[in-house]
């Protein structure tokens, strides 16, 4: 548009058709009387027009803004592992519409390097997936609306010249918006945090968190290198936060996790133009064990994070 405004926008078109079968010859519960299933068959069409504008405005030599505007579109989704249960799920398309806004900048002499943006989409009937639960297998559903909503920050800067540090931070407000979406929770006996859905055996999840979403993300890293003769030393270490987190789309006491710090060292040599490297490393260093998440099916399954471990290692390109 001008010398220091850039104008992009694009324009997508959609046309999506599945034709699913699914067929079980044989039940792993045929002790318990359950036989084959003779084909299930599923199809599903739709079309849509997608879109998206931005602008980027260069400030100066250093400084960029930019601004976008974006509406996205999944097709129909089909669920159909019919091991354990008889039906197979399909969930409606869904459209997503999102904006964002941010700088991103060179600072001091172009030592660091700097970029903020703020967020906010909505989507509406967002494909989920209710795991487990009563049944031993997984059910698509469409949430009315979900919404998101934060910020972001990365920084990158040579505070030396010899000494690199990177870091970020961001901040994801999720929420399910569907006053009448009701799905069943855990078939194992656990605490269960939600209301009673209209249907006995479920639960309303109006308003919780979308899984797997922390509010609050962090990392940090930092490399020192020690220049030699004959290659380079170096010390390198990497920390990651991550929130409070919960696993499924209903909430419990059992399924959720704690926040959870990591980190980890590296001191390792570089030689002959990095074509070498010899390292010891460590992970989780200060060996931290916390659930990452859950499997929901007919017991309370959880998993944790790796333990500690170190190593050695050797590298060489040829």
């Amino acid at each position: 548009m001008t010398d220091s405004f850039v104008l992009r926008a694009g324009l997508r078109y959609t046309d999506d058709e599945k034709d699913f079968v699914a067929e079980r010859l044989q039940s792993p519960l045929a002790f318990l009387g359950v036989g084959p299933l003779a084909p299930v068959r599923v199809n599903t069409d739709d079309t849509d027009v997608s879109w998206d504008i931005s602008g980027v405005w260069s400030a100066s030599e250093t400084v960029n803004y930019y601004a976008r505007v974006a509406r996205g579109f999944r097709a129909p989704a089909i669920q159909g592992r019919v091991l354990f249960g008889d039906v197979v799920s399909v969930a409606d398309s869904e459209t997503v519409l999102s904006f964002e806004a941010g700088v991103k900048a060179d600072l001091f002499d172009r030592r660091a390097r700097l970029g903020f943006n703020i967020f906010h989409y909505t989507v509406d009937d967002q494909q989920l997936t209710a795991v487990g639960g009563t049944q031993n297998f997984n059910t698509l559903v469409n949430a009315d609306k979900s919404t998101g909503q934060g910020f972001e920050i990365d920084l990158e800067a040579y505070l030396s010249e010899n000494l690199l540090i990177t870091a970020g931070l961001s901040y994801n407000d999720t929420e399910i918006d569907d006053a009448n979406l009701a799905i069943a929770p855990c078939a194992a006996p656990c605490t269960v945090l939600d209301p009673a859905g209209p249907v006995e055996g479920t639960v309303l999840i109006d308003g919780n968190q979308l899984p797997m979403a922390p509010e609050w993300i962090g990392n940090l890293t930092a490399r020192y290198s020690i220049p030699l003769q004959s290659g380079e030393l170096y010390i390198y270490t990497d920390w990651v936060y991550r929130g409070e987190v919960n696993f499924l789309l209903y909430e419990s006491a059992e399924f959720q996790g704690d926040s959870l710090v990591e980190g980890g060292l590296r001191v390792g040599y570089l030689w002959e133009d990095e074509r070498y490297e010899i390292a010891g490393f460590v992970r989780n260093i200060l060996d931290e064990e916390e659930i990452v998440g859950g499997i929901d099916f007919n017991n309370l399954t959880g998993f944790v994070n790796e333990q500690r471990i170190y190593g050695v290692e050797f590298r060489a390109n040829f």
